[in-house]
């Protein structure tokens, strides 16, 4: 089972989208879903009750019992579990790091949150865990976006596809949906469609290393 953890000690830099948008799209595509909430807030787990489809399944146990929770799953076919983090130095982070075949580090094209950005690399290093940058939120055609992924770039891999701020992420999550489940033909959709192809990919690499060592 492959354990995708999206960080970011900044908040409101789209993650719980991403997350909630990745697994519906992943549960579409390339197999069993799960997602967890490790978030006090709980805007994961309040879009998936407002849902009508079950799928992707969404699971609770203690993070201080991740692996055996995360045992559990596999066992019972799940293939990928997505888990949604606080946006803030919590505890329970360094566990979710370390169980973590790739961390998805979303960032929103601000001053503010590249300057933030530190402080999460900084528990992902430590954890010393794969990861990558997503832009996200980010108004289409700007000198700040290209600015922003120049500057991510130094720091680690960035996707090549960047999900734009638009009215139909929200108007989606109204429903408990997402928005490939909404308009699969939109622009929206096939931004977060690439991005997860490029999730995937690096995904495969990880699982190829491995296989090498």
């Amino acid at each position: 089972m492959h354990i995708i953890v999206a960080a970011s000690q900044k908040g409101g830099a789209g993650k719980t989208t991403l997350v909630r948008s990745l697994a519906v799209a992943t549960q579409r595509t390339f197999g069993a879903t799960a997602i967890l909430d490790t978030d006090p807030q709980g805007s994961l787990t309040s879009w998936w009750n407002r849902r009508e489809a079950q799928e992707p399944v969404l699971v609770k146990f203690d993070v201080s019992e991740f692996e055996a929770g995360a045992s559990k799953l596999e066992a019972a076919g799940i293939e990928f579990l997505f888990v949604d983090t606080p946006p803030s130095v919590h505890p329970e982070m360094a566990v979710l790091l370390g169980h973590a075949d790739l961390v998805i580090v979303p960032v929103r094209p601000s001053p503010d949150d590249l300057d933030a950005v530190g402080d999460t690399l900084a528990l992902v290093e430590t954890a010393g865990c794969p990861f990558v940058f997503v832009l996200t939120q980010a108004k289409p055609r700007t000198r700040l976006q290209m600015q922003a992924v120049l500057a991510l770039a130094k720091h680690g891999k960035v996707a090549p596809t960047v999900i734009h701020d638009r009215t139909d992420f929200p108007t989606a999550a109204i429903a408990g949906r997402t928005v490939t489940e909404a308009e699969t033909e939109t622009t929206s959709a096939r931004e977060v469609t690439e991005v997860l192809e490029y999730v995937i990919a690096q995904l495969r690499k990880g699982a190829r290393k491995e296989t090498e060592v």
